[in-house]
Formats: C-alpha cells, sequence, structure tokens
C-alpha cells in the first residue's frame, strides 16, 4: 500500500516539475527577447556579431581538435584500438608529428610571356649598270638604278658614289652627270624617313672611258 501511494505522489510530481521547466525556459526566452528588443540597432548588430564569431570560433577548435583514440586490451591478450570509449578502455596519445597534416600547395603565379617583334628584312641589290661595267659617254653621264628584293619595302634609295653619299630618292634611279673618266666605286642603300640605314647593296666598280681631245679625228 504504501509502495502504491509513492508511485501515485511521484505520478503528479513528475508533470508539476516539467511545467516548472518548460515555464523556466519561457521565462528565461521571454526575458531575452526582451532584452534584446530594447538595445539600439547598434547594440543588436553587435550582439550577432558578437554570436557568429564565437559560433565560428567553436567551429573551429571543433574541427582543428584531433579526435580521441582508445586502447582496449582483450581476455585474449589482442589489442583493439576505437574512437567509441568502450569500459576499461585507456585513451591514446597520439603525436603530433603522426597526424595528417598536408600543406596547401601555393599556385605559381602567371608569368606573362613578351612576344618580340620580328624585325623587318629589308634587302636591296643593285639592277644596272653591272658589275665592273665599262661605260663610254664623253660628257660623264651615268644612270645608276636599284631595287629591293623583300615584301617590306623601305621608302628611301641613297646612292654611295666614290665613298660619299650622292642622293636621296623613292624610285631607286639616279642620273649623274660630269662623272670623270676612271674607275668608281658606289653602293645603294636603303633607309627610313629620318636616315636611317636599313640595308645595303653590295659595292660595285665601275669604269667611265671619255675620248681624249687630243685624239685626231681626221
Amino acid at each position: 500500500m504504501t509502495d502504491s501511494i509513492k508511485r501515485t505522489s511521484l505520478l503528479f510530481t513528475l508533470p508539476s516539475f516539467t511545467l516548472f521547466l518548460c515555464a523556466t525556459c519561457f521565462s528565461h526566452q521571454a526575458f531575452t527577447q526582451q532584452t534584446y528588443d530594447q538595445q539600439t540597432p547598434d547594440q543588436q548588430a553587435s550582439a550577432q556579431q558578437n554570436t557568429t564569431q564565437k559560433n565560428k570560433t567553436h567551429q573551429q577548435k571543433t574541427q582543428n581538435s584531433p579526435a580521441q583514440i582508445f586502447k582496449v586490451v582483450n581476455e585474449d591478450g589482442s589489442v583493439t584500438y576505437t574512437d567509441t570509449p568502450p569500459p576499461n578502455a585507456e585513451t591514446v596519445e597520439l603525436d603530433i608529428k603522426t597526424r595528417n597534416v598536408v600543406s596547401a600547395i601555393k599556385t605559381p603565379k602567371t608569368q606573362k610571356v613578351q612576344v618580340k617583334k620580328k624585325k623587318p628584312n629589308y634587302s636591296v641589290s643593285i639592277a644596272s649598270p653591272a658589275p665592273e661595267a665599262t661605260l663610254r659617254d664623253n660628257a660623264g653621264n651615268i644612270v645608276i638604278k636599284a631595287e629591293q628584293n623583300s615584301a617590306v619595302k623601305a621608302p628611301l634609295y641613297r646612292l654611295i658614289f666614290d665613298g660619299a653619299p650622292v642622293k636621296s630618292n623613292s624610285s631607286g634611279i639616279f642620273k649623274l652627270e660630269g662623272v670623270h673618266r676612271g674607275a668608281h666605286n658606289y653602293k645603294v642603300e636603303l633607309t627610313n624617313n629620318t636616315g636611317k640605314t636599313l640595308a645595303s647593296s653590295s659595292t660595285q666598280t665601275l669604269y667611265l672611258h671619255q675620248a681624249s681631245v687630243f685624239i685626231n679625228n681626221n
């Protein structure tokens, strides 16, 4: 009879205690919400930021903390390792060197490849007169013609006659007057508009003959 009375009393007591706990939790939640509502927007934002930071810190600690390993010696003397702590288990402390820690691979910086521009390949040659040519003109008139052989064309030709620049033009045809008889060396260069030499022909020699005034034509 006494046990029956105790069980009946316990049945009435447990619901009351449960209602007390619920009421306490509700009151704490209502108090917390009221306190939060009374804060300024800046204070509410600061509180939310602190809560978020605490959650991140806790999460990082949880992720960084290694799992515990337990050692169990069985009845037959064999040893079992587990991460679930059974009765009479011994905690195994792992050396930090045995943990699998992989350093992040550094991504190499992308290097810009500089493409060098190819310089134009200029070329020029003398079309006439032929090398070692002999010319006869009493007035000393000579015509020298040059031409470009490359796909890229230079804007100007320059005639170097007997070691000195004589004329420049865009046609490559040079007409000389009053040249003295004898051997003369010459070449033709290609230049840009500022006079810079871009290419040069080989040096050639011509021979100019003139009739002597002392020769009797009779």
